[in-house]
């Protein structure tokens, strides 16, 4: 299996955190409570001015070690640790998100009125963890 060094790097850095937290920049209704829209996937910050392009290009290499098995991504968590998703309320993003629902609002047949970070985990695969295991001999 062929993995570039970008995805190497974090493989790695996904090994070497005890929890490599992860979210979902959601649109949410207060109208319609089944109404949900993903507006930014696999979201990882690592700073507060973690940049769209940075997060996005992240994003992509995350989906890119999924679909190679060696990472499972989930957002269906009972419990979280608020600690680890504080950067996330904290960031320039996030402010840039919830600016962006604010002037959404101003239109009448918005429906998407409440941003929403929904709490994710990265965790390797067996396949991921054997690899990385390899790799580090």
């Amino acid at each position: 299996m062929y993995l570039t060094a970008q995805e190497k790097q974090l493989l790695f850095s996904i090994y070497g955190k005890k929890r490599f937290s992860i979210v979902r920049f959601e649109l949410r209704s207060s109208k319609e409570k089944d109404l949900i829209s993903t507006a930014l996937n696999h979201v990882h910050l690592e700073s507060r001015e973690d940049t769209m392009e940075t997060v996005k290009a992240l994003g992509a290499k995350l989906a890119a070690l999924q679909e190679k098995g060696l990472i499972f991504i989930s957002y269906s968590l009972a419990v979280t640790a608020r600690s680890d998703y504080a950067l996330y309320y904290e960031s320039q993003l996030y402010r840039q998100f919830c600016a962006l629902t604010e002037q959404g609002k101003q239109r009448p047949e918005f429906l998407f009125d409440t941003p929403y970070i929904k709490r994710g985990l990265v965790t390797l695969t067996p396949k991921g963890l054997q690899l990385c295991r390899r790799l580090c001999k």
